[in-house]
C-alpha cells in the first residue's frame, strides 16, 4: 500500500469511527488544561522587578514544563493503547466502544505507562538536544505502543521490536514519518493561530491537536497491519 492511500484509508476511519480518536482528544484537553493551571501560577508566582529570583522563576517554569512533557506521554500512551485496541476491533467487528478500548488497555497500564515515561524523557532529551535527536527517537520507537497491546510484550521489549520493525522496514517508515512530520508542522501552525484567538479557540486546538495524535497512531497502526501481513520485520511460522 501506498503512503498516499495509507493516509487516505486511516482518514477515513477516523471519519467513520470519530469514536477512536476519543482518548487522545480527552488527553489534549487534560493535558492542555493542566498546562494552562499550573503554568498560569508559576507565571503569576514569578516577580519580575527581582532579576534573581526572575532566574529562579524561569528556570522553575522551564523544570514544570518539562515535567508536564513528561507526564503527558504517560497519558498519551493510554490513549494509543486504546486506539490501537479500538482499530483493531472496529476492523474485526466493525464496531468498538471506549469501554472495550479502555478494558483492553488497561490490561496493559503498567506496559503502557512504564514505555511512555520512558519514551517521554527520551523524548524530551532529544528535543532539547537542537530537535534532531529528539526526532530519531519519535521515528526509531514509533511502534512501541503498537506491539505493547497487539502482541503483549513489556516495555524494553516492546522497544526492541519497534527498532526491529523499522530497521526491516526503514524506506517506508521513513517516507510514511516524514508525511506525519509534514502533516504536524502545518496543524501546528494553525493551533498556534487558534490557541492565540480566544478560549473558543484554544479549546478547537487542544481539539485538534488530540485528533492529529489519534489520526497519527492509526496510521501507524495500519502499517504495522501491513508489515505483517507481508512478514517483513516479523519471524516467518
Amino acid at each position: 500500500m501506498s503512503i498516499g492511500n495509507i493516509l487516505k484509508e486511516s482518514l477515513g476511519i477516523a471519519r467513520k469511527h470519530t469514536i477512536i480518536i476519543v482518548p487522545p482528544v480527552l488527553v489534549s484537553f487534560l493535558i492542555g488544561c493542566l498546562s494552562i493551571v499550573v503554568i498560569g501560577m508559576r507565571m503569576t508566582a514569578m516577580e519580575p522587578d527581582a532579576v534573581g529570583e526572575l532566574g529562579q522563576g524561569v528556570t522553575d517554569l522551564i523544570l514544570v514544563k518539562s515535567v508536564l512533557s513528561v507526564v503527558g506521554w504517560i497519558f498519551y500512551s493510554f490513549a494509543q493503547g486504546m486506539v490501537a485496541s479500538m482499530m483493531v476491533e472496529v476492523e474485526d467487528k466493525g464496531q468498538t466502544s471506549l469501554g472495550s478500548g479502555f478494558g483492553r488497555a488497561n490490561e496493559m497500564i503498567v506496559s503502557l505507562m512504564a514505555a511512555g515515561f520512558i519514551l517521554g524523557v527520551l523524548l524530551l532529551l532529544g528535543f532539547m538536544l537542537f530537535v534532531i535527536p529528539g526526532l530519531i527517537v519519535a521515528f526509531i520507537f514509533s511502534f512501541t505502543f503498537i506491539v505493547i497491546m497487539l502482541e503483549k510484550r513489556g516495555p524494553v521489549d516492546a522497544m526492541k521490536r519497534s527498532i526491529q520493525i523499522v530497521r526491516a522496514n526503514a524506506s517506508y517508515t521513513f517516507k510514511l514519518f516524514a508525511a506525519i512530520i509534514g502533516i504536524g508542522f502545518f496543524l501546528m501552525v494553525v493551533t498556534v493561530v487558534l490557541s492565540k484567538l480566544s478560549l473558543i479557540g484554544l479549546l478547537a486546538s487542544m481539539a485538534l491537536t488530540g485528533s492529529f495524535m489519534g489520526y497519527t497512531y492509526m496510521v501507524f497502526i495500519k502499517a504495522y497491519q501491513q508489515f505483517k501481513e507481508s512478514g517483513s520485520g516479523f519471524p516467518r511460522g
